[in-house]
């Protein structure tokens, strides 16, 4: 099917974020309760540390997917459809060993040349806090805010 599995994950993880974005947000439209992600949580047995590990990520999954810090969901949901479409254009095992490749030589090439990336880095974190402040004078700060409801706690 040239159906690749991370261009798959991508568009299933990114369908069901919102799916409980709109579960949530729409919950309090019609006077339901979200959905309590809390708890559905993995039973802790024999594999203590990676159960562990599944609740954090599925608990975390839910704060973003929720919708509870819009600029995290969208940054989520944008980089989900980035990494689809370079899992289109590659294979999975070609990103898996770009990935690994690039696992191998990033912290040597950073470890040499550090203070040229900080210094560029800054610079690039500069420039997108200037984009960001344009764009929130721009378009953000127009959009009517109506009163804010309480939201129903669960």
């Amino acid at each position: 099917m040239e159906y690749n599995f991370v261009t798959l994950f991508c568009h299933v993880t990114m369908a069901v974020m919102l799916v409980v974005f709109a579960w949530s947000n729409g919950a309090i439209i019609v006077d339901r309760n979200p959905p309590d992600l809390r708890g559905l949580t993995i039973p802790e047995s024999s594999l203590r540390w990676l159960l562990t590990k599944i609740n954090r990520f599925l608990l975390r999954f839910y704060d973003v997917a929720s919708g509870k810090d819009l600029k995290t969901f969208f940054l989520a949901i944008a980089f989900l459809w980035i990494f689809s479409g370079i899992g289109n254009n590659f294979s999975s095992l070609n990103l898996l060993y770009i990935g690994f490749l690039c696992l191998a030589t990033l912290p040597a090439l950073y470890e040499r040349y550090q203070g040229e990336v900080d210094y560029l880095a800054s610079i690039g974190n500069q420039d997108m806090e200037k984009l960001y402040k344009k764009f929130d004078a721009k378009v953000l700060n127009k959009i009517p805010r109506g009163p804010v409801k309480e939201r129903k706690r669960f």
